[in-house]
């Protein structure tokens, strides 16, 4: 057939930039793809196998590295308990005293004291229908204390315990027919037990405040003492009627027969109120509110009744305040809202709702002694120079609420009406304030803030000691000064006392790591980390405590319920106290937790695991015990439990005769050395004559040396 071919053309090749691109996909490039694509639905079964089998395989690595990094671990020793109280199986709340003597422990239908040495019940008070669950105690006197508690229902009383006996003293918030009924969720006093704080809920309409009570503790140590001596004087003429009763009688009769204690004894050795000596009535010196938060602010105007009143008001602008005090009153702010509504009205919608109420605020406080940061209380200089704590008296407290960013000073000896305190020192910040500690003299204040930063205020001295971040991001949960008796106290070189002291602050974070730092003269704020933040929510510290009389061993509650004693300036794990395998720690997030004979002797309350609430109905004995540890006999403690430890004053007053008297004695104290300076003196003095006389020679060469110059020539000269 014909074929047709056209003329004049020319055959061009290929341009080499219009190749085509290699594809990602060719099965030359990876051999995976030898094989041909799988069709569905098996291409997409294939995919999540994979991606199966890839997820076990790293969940099978994780945890062959935990189990590797658990053997590699050196395990802390674990105690088990000396003895088992048994009788005190409903303990709800535990705490012990000031001095180590005894513990206090809550249950229900009263409370009881026991002896730490012989673990024995020394008194008792009962009442039913109480089921305590908070328990605090002071030291008021020569083994005399002030116990603080709160049941169930929110009520809080006042008792005594001296002489092996309780003494009811009050009800702070006693139910009234036909009042409102008061919840009280914090109670604390000072450490002397002069005052005393409460803060009070209103159930109904959802109010919050706080009211701080003056004690008479002179007068009810002046009272218990004269009961305490009657009662002695009556058993003394007892026992002497006894002796002259007739013993010769052959069967016993009414009148010589043994009979049973009267009704009043028995209700006496329970602890009743019936027959409780009449204490000295406590005083209310203060009642504060909370601060209004932001919306509140907002919302609220000026309640006065007049423009002039009104304007009466007004701050100055000369300090920050809370910008409640304007001149524009409810009314008219209820106006502007109604305008802005009408005008607005097919935006209100998309409006931010408002929010929801806010719970019932905490309060946080602090009694503290005179300082030179608020005067109030300078003016008695014995109460700056005294020695002794007992006899200081708290002339000041420090309130700040949860989630407000000041700190409110208020004095303790000024006259106030309720709800109508001026403060006498208020601290702004920046960040609100989570946490804030007070050393045992109430010499130093720390307050930690949302944002990581702590501040520390020396307030003896009337100075900030010094500004420290411990880590961006992180909230402050816990701050609590150590004994300075553990920290190395450096004295300055160019006089021979002390001027401050030195101690360390312990600071807990809400990620779970734990810094502590020293503060003290010339010394920056350097945290050091001694336990890294975790990474499981089981190993969250839910208790950080010191013991008490050895403040260089913590004891720590972990959230999955260990407990552990730890070094506090390393962080390193030393013991851990286990219960019996029958049982388990009771409430780790709150446990039940106290240390007694300073630091000799650990209690913990532990439940029953078998046990069932529905065979018993009401708690009994048998839901759990409390269980009690030597930790003297625990080996990884000999050398902490040996160690001495002197008291070291956080206060240094120091007064001229004081200073003088140092002088003399290093002055005294260096007359040894004062003959080895002269012989070294007298021997330096040759050679420092022999330079001298060398000068002076060269001096006088030198001026012999030098070309004279006449006087008239001079004179010339200068014409």
């Amino acid at each position: 057939m014909p074929v047709y071919i056209r003329k004049n053309v020319n055959f061009t090749p290929p341009s080499i930039d219009n190749f085509p691109l290699e594809d990602d996909e060719d099965y030359i490039t990876d051999p995976d793809q030898l094989l041909d694509r799988l069709p569905q639905p098996y291409r997409m079964i294939d995919k999540v196998l994979s991606q199966w089998y890839d997820e076990v395989w790293q969940i099978i690595e994780k945890r062959e590295n935990e189990r590797l990094e658990e053997s590699r671990r050196i395990r802390a020793p674990q105690y088990e308990c000396s003895a088992q109280m048994e009788s005190q199986g409903r303990a709800c709340c535990v705490c012990d005293s000031v001095d180590g003597r005894y513990i206090f422990i809550g249950q229900p239908r009263g409370l009881s004291a026991v002896d730490v040495q012989t673990q024995e019940k020394v008194a008792s008070w009962e009442e039913e229908s109480v089921d305590i669950h908070y328990v605090k105690a002071y030291l008021i006197g020569v083994q005399v204390y002030l116990v603080v508690t709160i049941d169930d229902m929110g009520f809080a009383r006042l008792l005594i315990f001296g002489g092996d006996k309780f003494y009811f003293v009050k009800i702070l918030n006693e139910f009234q027919e036909g009042g409102t009924k008061l919840i009280i969720s914090k109670c604390e006093a000072s450490r002397n037990g002069d005052y005393l704080g409460a803060m009070f809920e209103n159930p109904e309409t959802a109010e919050v405040w706080l009211e701080v009570y003056k004690l008479p503790r002179d007068a009810w140590l002046n009272e218990l003492e004269s009961v305490l001596t009657k009662k002695e004087e009556k058993s003394e003429e007892d026992q002497g009627t006894d002796t002259q009763a007739p013993t010769d009688q052959e069967a016993p009769t009414p009148q010589n027969e043994v009979e049973p204690p009267p009704a009043a004894t028995q209700e006496e050795s329970t602890g009743g109120e019936k027959h409780t000596p009449k204490l000295s009535p406590t005083s209310v010196v203060m009642k504060l509110k909370p601060p209004p938060s932001m919306s509140e602010l907002r919302q609220k105007g000026n309640p006065a009744s007049s423009i002039h009143s009104a304007c009466q008001k007004v701050d100055s602008g000369e300090v920050i305040g809370t910008g409640v005090n304007h001149i524009l009153t409810p009314n008219h702010k209820d106006m502007r809202k109604e305008v802005f509504a009408h005008l607005h009205d097919n935006l209100m919608e998309y409006l931010p709702k408002e929010e929801e109420a806010e719970p019932l605020e905490d309060v946080n406080f602090h009694f503290m002694t005179a300082g030179r940061l608020v005067p109030t209380g300078l003016e008695q200089q014995s109460q700056i120079e005294e020695e002794d704590d007992m006899k200081r008296l708290p002339t000041t407290i420090a309130v700040w609420w949860k989630g407000s960013t000041h700190v409110v000073h208020y004095s303790l000896l000024k006259q106030h009406k309720d709800f109508d305190v001026k403060p006498d020192l208020v601290w702004p910040y920046l960040s609100p304030v989570t946490s804030s500690a007070i050393s045992d003299d109430t010499s130093l204040l720390a307050v930690g803030f949302e944002n990581g930063n702590i501040i520390i205020w020396d307030r003896y001295l009337g100075i900030q000691r010094g500004i420290v971040n411990i880590m961006d991001r992180v909230k402050i949960v816990q701050l609590t000064f150590l004994d300075p008796n553990i920290c190395p106290q450096n004295l300055d070189d160019y006089q021979p006392y002390r001027t401050k002291t030195s101690t360390y602050l312990l600071a807990l974070c809400d990620n779970g790591a734990l810094y502590i730092m020293m503060s003290g003269p010339g010394l920056e704020l350097d945290p050091i980390c001694i336990t890294p933040p975790v990474e499981s929510e089981d190993d969250i510290f839910t208790m950080v405590q010191p013991i008490p009389g050895m403040h260089d061993l913590l004891i720590t509650v972990l959230k999955s319920g260990k407990v552990q004693i730890r070094d506090t300036l390393q962080g390193t794990v030393l013991c851990e106290p286990v219960l019996p395998k029958s049982h388990e720690l009771m409430t780790p997030w709150d446990p039940v937790v106290a240390v007694g004979a300073m630091g000799q002797v650990l209690f913990l309350k532990g439940n029953n695991k078998d046990y069932g609430e529905e065979e018993g109905g009401d708690q009994s004995e048998s839901a759990g015990a409390l269980f009690m540890y030597q930790m003297k006999l625990f080996p990884t403690l000999d050398s902490y439990m040996s160690r001495r430890r002197d008291k070291v004053s956080q206060t240094v007053h120091a007064k001229i005769e004081n200073r003088i008297e140092a002088l003399m004695k290093e002055r005294i104290a260096q007359q040894g050395l004062r003959k080895h300076r002269m012989q070294e003196r007298w021997g330096n003095m040759k050679e420092e004559i022999w330079s001298i006389l060398q000068y002076k020679d060269m001096a006088e060469k030198k001026a012999d040396n030098r070309p004279e110059i006449h006087y008239k020539r001079v004179r010339n000269l200068s014409q």
